[in-house]
């Protein structure tokens, strides 16, 4: 069960209609508390930056100019949050909507986003993000929250398509590997597993031990009451994430569950190839578990 979700934001506020409205739709289903985090920059973080250039009174003057403008940032985004809220009523889920409003809160805190989102979401059952409303998965502030959630806590992220859509959650993919973070990510997502109309494994390449652990995995599920279907696809001198795409889309699947994977370079957590493909150009729901 998913009691408390979080929606990290930061000072840009990026994809918060997206993610927001599928925090909102997700916690009806399963009675959650929403709490929505915004992180500010603390200003003394930038006097290093400012004070090239500037002296005495006018760096107090671009100080002061700078704790104007995060605490105007803020105040937009929350009453954006505040219209989002009153707006949340539509979904493709009958019975979501029949259901009571989550209970929404708004929490602020100072200091780096990352860092404010990776201690944040050890506290959480679910995360969700969503892209950049430009698109830009490749921005800096996005990708370092991004990162934290899914590598700093060890909790499950849902993200969302920049663009608000349905997380009706009938259709879902698991794109299956065998690995560890595919099986998280599987037992973390069983409570949306349960209640999907379809469930897919797709595995990609014809290994016969993948195979038996895909047949494995549709077992364990059923133990869950979970009926799953498997498919398997031959190998491709296509990207990975491409072939899990493709075969998500042949399954007109609205969520794929995948496992979060990484490498650790210089100290920085990015994503394997196959996972920032996916979470580049996907265009459904995806849920993640690193």
């Amino acid at each position: 069960m998913y009691r408390k979700i979080l929606v990290p934001l930061s000072n840009a506020a990026f994809g918060m209609a997206a993610a927001l409205d599928a925090a909102i739709h997700v916690g009806r289903i399963f009675g959650s508390e929403v709490e929505v985090l915004y992180a500010r920059p603390a200003p003394e973080a930038l006097i290093l930056v400012l004070g090239k250039g500037f002296a005495g009174t006018m760096l107090e003057s671009a100080l002061r100019e700078v704790q104007a403008k995060i605490g105007k940032d803020c105040e937009a985004a929350h009453e954006r949050m505040q219209r989002i809220c009153g707006q949340a009523g539509s979904s493709a889920d009958d019975d979501a909507v029949s259901r009571p409003c989550p209970q929404v809160v708004w929490r602020e805190v100072e200091g780096p986003a990352d860092r404010m989102t990776g201690i944040a979401a050890r506290f959480a059952d679910l995360i969700m993000f969503a892209k950049p409303e430009t698109g830009d998965v490749t921005d800096s502030v996005w990708r370092s929250m991004f990162d934290a959630a899914l590598f700093a806590s060890a909790r499950p992220v849902i993200l969302m398509p920049s663009l608000p859509v349905p997380l009706s959650a009938s259709r879902i993919m698991i794109a299956w590997n065998g690995t560890p973070q595919a099986t998280r990510a599987v037992a973390a997502a069983l409570p949306l597993l349960r209640r999907a109309q379809s469930v897919f494994i797709g595995t990609a390449g014809l290994d016969e031990d993948l195979q038996r652990d895909a047949e494995g995995l549709k077992e364990y599920l059923l133990v869950h009451e979970v009926d799953a279907q498997v498919e398997h696809l031959p190998k491709s001198l296509r990207e990975t994430g491409s072939v899990l795409l493709g075969m998500a889309s042949q399954f007109e699947a609205d969520l794929l569950v995948i496992g979060g994977h990484g490498r650790n370079r210089l100290r920085e957590w990015t994503l394997g190839s196959t996972t920032s493909h996916v979470v580049e150009l996907a265009t459904i729901p995806v849920f993640l578990v690193h």
